[in-house]
């Protein structure tokens, strides 16, 4: 028992705080916030592995498709062979060896013009001790001359020499710093040289050398050589002295051609099909294996809650901006909680149907997989909330859900710019329309916008153009008319739910074969013909002006439908000469009179009819007194005893524009029809009078008309009036006489 107690009151107190709208809110928003986070984030929610290298597998790990995968390895190794026959980028300075040769001829001149003026110059100890300032000063200014730099110890073997020894070793040096000078590559930046450049030379490749390497050389040669031995001394020291860098390495250039190279080997690939095995239970996972798990998309990588962490402040943010934008700019939407969760519903349809295709193993290469994922149909969701709920929002939402799009194709931009042009073709189309084909015209349109931005896409993103023809352009052809089927699925089932009525719907319900305006039709022709002229009449208006055109047109059609009870008691309905009012009194009259509007709003709701068409019926005719017969009943009447209220409509007057124009249609159509000779000026001065009196009884200030509105319908009727009374030919008596006769036999019709 007291469990049931406890239950009971537990119900009751949740039945309570449910009754509180924040409430409602908040559940409603907390559970689509998890819905749209689960829907966006499944990839790294579903059962993903968590090995690492080194860890024992506990479950046999098959491949869940048939995949290219990249041979990391082998594909590490082709590049490194083919970066390893690539020469480092070099400058080379071709001016190094004439520079050393001028070096050159300056030593040995400086040389000789010591030799000439002075001799052998004196040893240190000797300088000393003859204290010989003068020959220091020359021997100081000879040491200045050289733009080299020589050890005096050199330079002194070199000023002892004979004329025609030292021009030998000047030769010899000359065409060794030549020789050296002129190899390729002869560089002292090698250890400026990219990680991994290998230096090893190979038999026919130009690869750079140092300085000390030149200098070995230089040295192999001489010691090769028939030199004397002192000959081959001073060569040894002198001709290092002259080697000069001939080449720079370029690092940049280098890097870039490394770059080139690496990408030019393309990976190499092998096949692993579906239900391979990859690891077996109890294996030591291997490098290799964690890489294969990895392109097969089966290892979750990072922090297992970082990824949907993300993707749920994303969601969130979303959602407080679309309510932001309803509360700012769409109020009347933000505090009804039925569009709200039409508006959510729609939003989650459209993601849910984006990963249901997403989810499909379209193609094994991905850049065609990428190519037939254009096939979401982004547009269906906006275009339902454009019918639906409003245009303006239906273009906001287009950019939320494209954005939502975008992540579910594994955070594709292209793919989010596609959805989103896409959506806003297919709300421009459907915004407003006429008939059922317009919705196959917004199809078509939405293709062709699709195809033309995935081929622009395309272009821009370097996918090649074949695969674009051959996947891309169908696949985005086939999404515009996917969008227009779904969204005419789904109409008629979110209509019934949410009670809603579209311009869809009234499009139906304007059908003649309707069984409401078919009984009208054969049980009160007059009326239904009356009502055929008001819809004319008010939607030339409601164009005019900006209303809603179908709906005035609708609501027309039915407003006299509740003639139909009493047909024979309608003037439009009475057979000539009988009229059943004459012998009943004014007040019965009245009765019967207005008992149509009520009469007319039952039947429209026992066929279903929407609550629009619906108030369009009680509201026609406003509050307005029925004249004719208030002024029989006063003129019957001496005492005064007859009352205005007992003879007018009980209203409501109209409360919108297209109520107000169904009125005003109303009453002009069955005033000039009454007029004896219409012509032009007489129609137009009695719309115009018609009009104002329906303005100074009032039945105009609950509804938002303008008096520039209300000039612009009285143009709109008298150009349908003009149209309908026009001038006839006048034709001449004999004629007409023929013309008679014809009509009496039945060969010729009346116009």
């Amino acid at each position: 028992m007291a469990y049931s107690q406890m239950t009971a009151l537990l119900t009751l107190a949740l039945r309570k705080v449910w009754q509180y709208r924040t409430t409602r809110r908040v559940v409603f928003g907390f559970t689509f916030f998890l819905i749209y986070t689960v829907i966006l984030a499944l990839p790294h929610l579903s059962s993903l592995e968590t090995l690492e290298v080194g860890q024992k597998s506990q479950k046999d790990i098959k491949s869940p498709i048939t995949k290219e995968i990249v041979d990391e390895e082998r594909t590490r190794l082709a590049r490194e062979q083919k970066l390893n026959a690539t020469p480092p980028v070099y400058t080379h300075d071709p001016n190094v060896a004439g520079r050393s040769q001028r070096d050159i001829d300056q030593l040995f001149k400086a040389v000789a013009d010591y030799q000439r003026t002075g001799g052998e110059p004196a040893s240190p100890s000797e300088q000393a001790s003859s204290g010989a300032p003068a020959e220091q000063r020359r021997w100081d200014q000879l040491k200045v001359q050289m733009n080299v730099p020589i050890p005096d110890n050199l330079l002194r073997k070199l000023v002892s020499m004979r004329p025609e020894s030292l021009a030998f070793i000047q030769t010899e040096t000359q065409n060794q710093i030549a020789d050296l000078s002129g190899m390729p590559g002869l560089t002292d930046t090698l250890d400026e040289m990219p990680e991994g450049m290998p230096l090893t030379r190979t038999a026919g490749r130009v690869l750079p050398y140092s300085l000390q390497e030149a200098r070995a050389i230089v040295l192999e040669r001489i010691d090769g050589s028939v030199l004397t031995q002192e000959s081959k001394e001073i060569l040894r020291n002198l001709i290092p002295l002259f080697l000069r860098p001939n080449s720079t390495l370029d690092v940049d250039a280098t890097k870039r051609l490394r770059n080139e190279v690496r990408q030019s080997v393309a990976p190499i690939t092998f096949l692993v099909r579906k239900d391979d095995v990859i690891v077996r239970a109890g294996d030591i996972v291997t490098d290799e294996q964690i890489q294969l798990l990895s392109q097969l998309e089966l290892l979750r990588t990072g922090s297992a809650w970082l990824k949907p962490a993300g993707t749920a402040l994303m969601v969130l943010l979303n959602m407080m901006i679309v309510l932001w934008y309803l509360r700012t700019y769409r109020r009347d939407l933000y505090l009804d909680e039925r569009m709200l969760l039409l508006l959510a519903l729609m939003s989650m349809l459209s993601l849910l149907t984006a990963r249901s295709i997403a989810s499909i193993n379209l193609h094994e290469q991905r850049e065609i997989y990428n190519q037939l994922l254009y096939m979401i149909p982004a547009a269906t969701g906006p275009m339902l909330i454009a019918i639906l709920l409003d245009t303006r929002v239906a273009i906001f939402m287009s950019f939320v859900l494209s954005i939502f799009i975008g992540v579910i194709a594994d955070g594709s931009i292209p793919h989010a710019i596609v959805a989103w042009i896409g959506s806003l073709v297919g709300v421009y189309s459907v915004s407003r329309f006429s008939q059922r084909m317009d919705f196959a015209r917004a199809g078509l349109t939405m293709a062709v916008a699709n195809a033309l931005t995935v081929f622009a896409l395309g272009l821009a993103t370097g996918v090649k153009i074949p695969v674009i023809a051959t996947y891309g352009l169908p696949v985005a052809l086939v999404n515009g008319i996917l969008s227009s089927v779904f969204m005419i699925g789904s109409l008629p089932y979110l209509e019934s739910a949410f009670k809603l009525t579209t311009s869809v719907k009234l499009l139906e319900l304007a059908n003649p074969n309707h069984p409401l305006l078919r009984r009208l039709l054969m049980e009160a022709p007059g009326t239904y013909h009356h009502s055929l002229l008001v819809g004319n009449l008010g939607e030339a208006a409601a164009e005019m002006i900006g209303a809603d055109a179908l709906l005035v047109r609708l609501g027309a059609y039915y407003h006299d439908v509740g003639k139909i009870r009493r047909p024979a008691f309608f003037i439009e309905n009475q057979a000539q000469g009988q009229n059943p009012h004459d012998k009943i009194a004014p007040s019965l009259s009245t009765l019967i009179i207005t008992s149509h509007v009520k009469d007319g709003a039952e039947l429209c709701r026992e066929a279903g009819l929407p609550s629009q068409v619906i108030d369009l019926v009680e509201q026609h005719h406003g509050n307005t007194l029925v004249s004719y017969f208030y002024h029989r009943a006063r003129e019957a009447d001496r005492t005064e005893s007859v009352q205005e209220g007992d003879f007018r409509y009980d209203g409501p007057k109209p409360q919108s524009k297209e109520a107000a124009l169904v009125m005003l249609a109303d009453t002009v159509e069955a005033a000039v029809r009454s007029l004896p000779q219409p012509t032009s000026g007489k129609i137009e001065g009695l719309v115009r009078k018609l009009i104002r009196e329906k303005l100074n009884d009032g039945q105009l200030e609950e509804c938002d008309l303008t008096f520039k509105d209300l000039d612009r319908i009285a143009q709109a009727f008298c150009r349908v009036f003009n149209g309908i009374y026009h001038t006839r030919i006048e034709y001449p008596e004999g004629v007409s006489k023929e013309l008679d006769g014809r009509k009496r036999s039945g060969t010729v019709y009346s116009g």
